[in-house]
């Protein structure tokens, strides 16, 4: 069996999508633009960490950018 990698991160990021902007609105109706970004982009790399297993000095650099 062969994991279909372009599946996998396709659902990593279109659900990383719909979470982060459903977080950015959560406690406003007008978010700036810089939070949505900045929900997206942390609810996509949280899709993909939990999917995916990265070496140490790689999670620690994906980490310390959320």
């Amino acid at each position: 069996m062969k994991a279909n990698y372009y599946q996998i991160i396709k659902h990593c990021v279109e659900t990383g999508c719909r979470l982060g902007v459903s977080r950015a609105y959560k406690h406003t109706e007008d978010p700036a633009f810089d939070h949505i970004e900045t929900c997206v982009y942390d609810a996509i790399m949280i899709e993909l960490t939990d999917k995916f297993n990265f070496s140490p000095s790689e999670e620690t650099y994906i980490y310390s950018e959320l």
